[in-house]
């Protein structure tokens, strides 16, 4: 399990959503979990910052996966970000977390489908096509 970097005594201001739960693989979730506890990719007001996706600046989205998970490759992991709609690119080459991504800590609802990640086989889980 990832160390978060929450302040000692300050409970985390953010959670994930059910749709990044759902939706994204456990390395995604991994990153977007990162980007909402590290006060590194937080800004004043404690609200997810946009950051550049290419790594010319400190605290990159490059930096923010290689931080969060250093055997997941930034590329792969900004493009499952963009596919599923959990991030958009800016013009000014930034990455924004969208809203729908992340929830205050605590809110009703939010979480109600489980930690994915306590799974080992989340396939099982899914419901198919063809099941009835």
């Amino acid at each position: 399990m990832m160390a978060l970097n929450v302040p000692t005594g300050q409970p985390p201001r953010w959670q994930t959503t059910e749709l990044v739960s759902m939706l994204l693989s456990p390395g995604a979730r991994q990153v977007v979990r990162y980007w909402l506890s590290s006060e590194h990719f937080l800004d004043e007001q404690n609200h997810p910052k946009v950051v550049l996706a290419t790594p010319h600046e400190p605290y990159s989205f490059v930096d923010l996966v290689q931080i969060a998970n250093p055997n997941l490759v930034p590329s792969v992991v900004l493009a499952e970000l963009l596919r599923k709609g959990i991030v958009e690119t800016l013009e000014s080459g930034h990455v924004l977390l969208k809203r729908s991504a992340y929830a205050p800590w605590g809110a009703t609802g939010s979480l109600s489908l489980g930690n994915y990640d306590d799974f080992v086989d989340i396939d099982k889980l899914r419901r198919r096509h063809n099941d009835s």
